[in-house]
């Protein structure tokens, strides 16, 4: 029994030590760098796979136009899924974007304890671009939605403080791991920041966290169906996070709590039963395609294809709340001129 105890021991040291930040420094620095910037397809993984038009180029246009990007809008909801589906997956669609140097913590398939309370699961990545001689360095960290059991004590505490515990460990757990990227600075590091759900939640207050490590126009932080959280003195002052957009559908219950926090950044609002007859059109086909049943015949938005929802209301909020229900509202925003994504 000893000797098992302490091979117990040895493999919980050898996950941590592989997990840690730390092991950057001594990895090979010489990351992918991207002499010219192209749009190139990019296979994503969903419910169902899609294909879409993509360049890591955007960041650096929408840092200056601070506008919406529809495509940065749907590569952060996708990266958010494939976080609340296990690190396997979200590392595997970082690597197919091209990212390196992989950090994951606090799944149960990379650590041998429970997650953590307080700490949601989450993914950093760091990829290098240049652009007009500069050398730019792009970390994407995404956290994970409610998921398990301690996710859902997590939401029960945060209510109280908005999230900020929550955040504010992501946010240090995140400084470190840009810290421990040779070269990057506040000036030449770009954060894209994602999350749903709970995820969302703990994203936004990360990205209010983290100026010291970038920028304001340097941080994107793209959620989806966001709690409101902690805003701090920045709701107060009104100060300006010009890439923060958060995006709520009119009909899904959890944007709207907890009432007592505001939210900053700019929130788009979607509305099923304000879509034009060719977005409604396009809505059910991409939803159809994502879930393989009709938004209005869903009565598994689970999709346990077993154990039906017997309450519809339930059924109803938990549909308006899915994953697949924002994508689909963002493939209906786009034209066919812009062919951006195609879908099969």
């Amino acid at each position: 029994m000893e000797n098992s105890a302490e091979r117990i021991e040895a493999l919980k040291d050898a996950i941590e030590h592989y997990t840690a930040p730390a092991l950057l420094a001594e990895q090979d620095q010489n990351v992918s760098v991207y002499e010219e910037l192209e749009p190139q397809w990019v296979d994503l993984p969903f419910k169902r796979p899609f294909r879409m038009m993509w360049d890591w180029g955007a960041l650096l246009q929408s840092a200056v136009a601070r506008v919406k990007d529809p495509r940065l809008a749907i590569i952060g909801l996708v990266t958010s899924w494939a976080c609340e589906m296990s690190s396997l997956t979200v590392e595997a669609l970082f690597k197919t974007l091209g990212f390196e140097h992989m950090w994951s913590s606090n799944y149960p398939m990379t650590t041998l304890r429970r997650n953590a309370v307080s700490e949601p699961a989450r993914t950093f990545a760091h990829k290098a671009i240049q652009k007009d001689g500069r050398t730019f360095h792009i970390v994407i960290a995404t956290f994970k939605g409610t998921t398990t059991g301690n996710d859902a004590i997590t939401d029960v505490k945060s209510v109280k403080d908005g999230f900020f515990e929550a955040g504010k460990n992501c946010a240090d757990a995140l400084a470190e791991y840009v810290r421990s990227i040779e070269g990057a600075t506040d000036t030449n590091t770009i954060l894209f920041i994602t999350g749903h759900s709970l995820g969302a939640a703990v994203a936004n207050v990360v990205g209010r966290l983290t100026k010291d490590i970038a920028e304001d126009e340097q941080r994107f932080v793209y959620t989806y169906a966001s709690p409101n959280y902690e805003c701090g003195d920045d709701a107060k002052s009104g100060y300006g996070f010009p890439n923060f957009r958060t995006f709520t559908n009119k009909a899904d219950a959890v944007p709207t709590v907890p009432p007592n926090f505001p939210k900053i950044g700019i929130e788009y609002t979607y509305d099923l039963e304000a879509l034009d007859e060719s977005q409604r059109a396009k809505f059910d086909a991409a939803y159809e395609y994502f879930r393989g049943v009709a938004f209005e015949d869903d009565d598994d938005p689970i999709g346990f294809g077993v154990t039906r929802i017997s309450d519809p209301a339930l059924a109803e909020v938990l549909k308006n709340h899915l994953l697949a229900t924002y994508l689909s509202f963002m493939v209906s925003e786009l034209s066919d001129e812009e062919n951006q994504l195609t879908v099969g």
